[in-house]
């Protein structure tokens, strides 16, 4: 029974998937200018958008999956529900989490940023006298994407260490890093299981 219900919870999920990638293939096509049409860039954009709403979409599975342990009378755990169970279940909820957050951050910091700038390394009339090459515009874009992720970067060490670094004398009170990494249950909790 539990095989079954958590099936039936992943492929609803799954099909709800697929009919976003058609809705964002349908929005991102409408809202596209015409002119402005690179199929790198609209297959970018949907896989991106799609990415996005199934992070988004994932939280109402993960209640139904939790949900799924318990009597909704009762409250109490269902038969079959045993610790070793929900601890499987969970693990893979954590899994599609990490996956899903890691690949929209990847989308956002990398592939989004390089597919814009590779579009914008394109002149036309430079390609049609063959001065620009394919090599040249990969370079330009990743030239760019190295600065943009050096900026990022940047601007997230400067709001990290800026606002908690606090000054007594000479001392700076750095101890918040240290407590921030070892109370992090979540993160703690789940190195623990995958290693």
């Amino acid at each position: 029974m539990a095989l079954i219900q958590s099936s039936l919870i992943w492929a609803t999920y799954a099909i709800a998937v697929a009919v976003l990638l058609g809705i964002a293939s349908i929005f991102v096509y409408t809202y596209q200018a015409p002119r402005d049409r690179a199929a790198s860039v609209t297959i970018v954009c949907i896989f991106t958008v799609t990415a996005l709403l199934a992070t988004l979409l994932l939280l109402p599975v993960d209640v139904a999956l939790v949900s799924s342990t318990i009597h909704s009378k009762t409250g109490t755990r269902k038969d079959w529900a045993t610790q070793d169970q929900v601890d499987s279940i969970l693990l893979t909820l954590k899994i599609v989490y990490y996956t899903l957050y890691s690949l929209d951050a990847l989308l956002c910091l990398l592939v989004i940023p390089f597919t814009y700038f590779l579009y914008e390394e394109y002149d036309e009339q430079e390609a049609q006298e063959g001065e620009q090459t394919v090599g040249s515009r990969l370079w330009g874009a990743f030239k760019y994407t190295f600065v943009f992720l050096l900026i990022v970067i940047i601007l997230f060490v400067v709001g990290f260490f800026i606002p908690v670094a606090k000054y007594d004398g000479d001392h700076k009170d750095l101890d918040y890093f240290k407590r921030l990494l070892t109370e992090n249950r979540t993160f703690m909790s789940f190195s623990q299981k995958v290693y």
